[in-house]
């Protein structure tokens, strides 16, 4: 690829994260995300145009607002070049147009759903529900296979919804329900076990790794789509290579 396309990527991923940003941001806030000047969280100033061009102005301005001085939190920077990176990562790797309006569906419902678990430790009705709908309705052109679809989602929804029953709501919250629907519609079956399962595995290291750390106990909650999330999105790009080195390691 040209280095001119990639920074264009790059850019264009930068500046659509800064919009996820501010989307998962208000809508954790009851705000309305398409309304208003962005401002300070802290000073609540409006912030000028050259103080939100993405990843240089928070280097700029050296992780601090203009200002009150307070520092702006470094998931803006993090999350900027993240989707940059995405972005490129999915000129690379995609051509047909289909299967661009889903690799930006995907990543755009779920860095907003990571960004807002990682917040509230909830995942929300108003973003998770059009983004079931949509990929379901994308994959359809791009899987053509609607009963591993179809499948997929019936399993996910229904592996955290048995635990919701069974636990009365402990152990995982409706809207893990609707994260396995999503999961399921995208990867499809069976796949959506492969999934899941390295959201657990994940999870479990990841944990360990706090508790180890100090920073959680074993009674603390983790944001559980945090792990799902990305375990899905590793499972669309790259389930069928997995699979094949998983049970290379067994047989």
């Amino acid at each position: 690829m040209h280095i001119f396309i990639i920074v264009l990527l790059i850019f264009l991923g930068a500046s659509w994260g800064s919009f996820l940003n501010v989307i998962a941001y208000r809508t954790s806030k009851k705000e309305s995300f398409l309304k208003g000047r962005s401002k300070c969280v802290h000073c609540h100033n409006v912030l000028y145009w050259y103080d939100m061009i993405p990843i240089f102005s928070w280097i700029f301005l050296r992780g601090k607002c203009r200002f009150c001085a307070k520092p702006i939190s470094t998931r803006y920077l993090l999350v900027e070049i993240f989707t940059g990176l995405l972005f490129v990562f999915g000129g690379l790797l995609i051509v047909d147009l289909v299967e661009i309006a889903l690799y930006i569906a995907v990543v755009s419902f779920f860095v907003v759903l990571f960004i807002y678990d990682a917040i509230a430790f909830i995942v929300p009705d108003r973003i998770v529900v059009p983004a079931i709908i949509i990929i379901f309705a994308l994959n359809l052109f791009v899987a053509q296979d609607i009963a591993s679809i179809l499948l997929g989602g019936l399993v996910g929804g229904l592996w955290f919804l048995i635990q919701f029953i069974l636990s009365k709501g402990r152990w995982v919250g409706g809207g893990d329900i609707r994260i396995g629907i999503l999961m399921g519609f995208l990867v499809g079956y069976p796949l959506i076990w492969l999934s899941l399962g390295i959201a657990y595995i994940a999870g479990s290291i990841v944990a360990i790794i706090l508790i180890i750390l100090g920073r959680k106990t074993f009674k603390s909650r983790l944001p559980f789509a945090c792990l799902l999330l990305p375990a899905a999105f590793a499972t669309w790009l790259w389930g069928e290579a997995i699979w094949q080195w998983y049970m290379g390691l067994i047989l």
